[in-house]
């Protein structure tokens, strides 16, 4: 009897891809076991938000220029560290990239092969951990909207809105605030319908200077999860659910219409 040849996904694994130390192979495992593991993606989340925040504390150390001897002596071993994360990400990103592609007829046709952007990454990941959540599913409820806006655009730095999907067959549950992986704000907004199904859409405010261009929607698949995603002045936007591919499609391009500027 054969053994199977991928080891266990064990807690020093998961400690290890947060702090980009896995080789690219394993990093891409350990990724797609979270999505397939909530309660374990909700630790993780847990974890790269203590990063985040200790990381914050200390920014302004961590910014300062290093001395010119420290640079020389340590450089053949950072550069491996960083080299492995860089490839590391990229790896996830490439073997996230799922499906095909899909743009609505009055768009211009998307690339047939791309790297997945690291704001759906995030958005994937996201929707996985909190789509289960029954009693605290987001951090501010529909019956505060105005305030839930109003405050995730002043942390984003950007005029977001909570498209209005009642005519598709879904109300807006509320939102919460997430970190994204430099450490940026993120915006998540959680919709569901009557038979209890849910969709979650991911808000990312990209850096002007290296933000992709605007582009068509673009469709990506991991498991059951189905996500649909664009970019739009400098706003990442990533639609995703447990939906049929053509429900979902839908719901995309009513958030779409009323979220164009």
């Amino acid at each position: 009897m054969n053994a199977d040849p991928t080891p266990p996904v064990s807690d020093p694994d998961l400690h290890a891809w947060v702090d980009g130390q896995l080789p690219p192979g394993r990093a891409e495992a350990v990724a797609e076991w979270l999505l397939s593991h909530p309660e374990e993606a909700r630790r993780v989340q847990a974890w790269q938000s203590q990063r985040l925040g200790l990381q914050a504390l200390h920014r302004g150390v961590l910014e300062e220029p290093v001395p010119l001897a420290l640079a020389r002596a340590t450089r053949p071993q950072r550069w491996r560290g960083m080299a492995q994360a860089l490839v590391a990400s990229v790896l996830l990103a490439i073997g996230f990239a799922g499906g095909s592609w899909w743009q609505s007829p009055d768009r211009s046709p998307a690339p047939m092969a791309q790297a997945l952007p690291g704001f759906v990454q995030e958005a994937r990941v996201a929707h996985v951990v909190y789509l289960p959540e029954k009693r605290h599913p987001v951090e501010v409820g529909a019956a505060e909207q105005a305030h839930l806006v109003q405050w995730l655009s002043r942390r984003l730095g950007a005029p977001l809105k909570a498209p209005l999907l009642q005519a598709q067959g879904f109300s807006l549950v509320g939102g919460r605030l997430l970190p994204g992986q430099q450490g940026e704000a993120r915006a998540m907004f959680m919709y569901e319908n009557t038979a209890g199904e849910r969709i979650t859409l991911h808000v990312s405010a990209l850096n002007a200077a290296a933000a992709p261009e605007a582009a068509a929607f673009r469709f990506t698949r991991s498991g059951e999860t189905e996500t649909f995603y664009w970019i739009d002045q400098h706003l990442g936007y990533a639609l995703s659910g447990n939906l049929p591919r053509e429900t979902l499609a839908v719901l995309a391009d009513a958030s779409y219409q009323q979220l164009r500027p």
